[in-house]
């Protein structure tokens, strides 16, 4: 029942009024008039200054520099040497060469020339 004390507390601020927890809970009220409860206190406590917009700042000396040099070299390096690895890459590295290049257009327009044909295929009249 600690809400129903707490609803009290907002009514003797004047937020509330003192049937609130009685028509929530559908019962007579338990006070009428004002009854002498301990008040929200006038003063908040001190917050820090809110920022006038939305950004990021860490503390500093939380994530020192060395650090994010050091992830993203190794970063890097693994990547480098996982490929390094992978077959298909290395087929892949093989495969590339200057006429596929340049036939790489020729080669994409073609697909696409064909995908469309084959789907004005299926929207074909039969003769049947």
């Amino acid at each position: 029942m600690s809400w129903i004390n707490d609803l009290d507390a907002l009514a003797s601020a004047g937020v509330l009024g003192f049937d609130a927890p009685a028509y929530i809970r559908g019962t007579q009220p338990r006070y009428y008039g004002h009854p002498a409860l301990e008040t929200i206190p006038d003063t908040l406590p001190q917050i820090k200054p809110q920022p006038q917009k939305d950004e990021f700042k860490p503390e500093k000396g939380n994530n020192p520099s060395w650090k994010k040099w050091l992830f993203g070299i190794m970063a890097t390096a693994g990547v480098i040497f996982g490929a390094s690895k992978l077959k298909f890459v290395k087929n892949l590295i093989g495969k590339i060469n200057l006429t596929n290049v340049k036939t790489l257009p020729q080669k994409a327009w073609d697909g696409i020339k064909k995908g469309w044909n084959y789907l004005k295929g299926l929207f074909k009249k039969s003769t049947t």
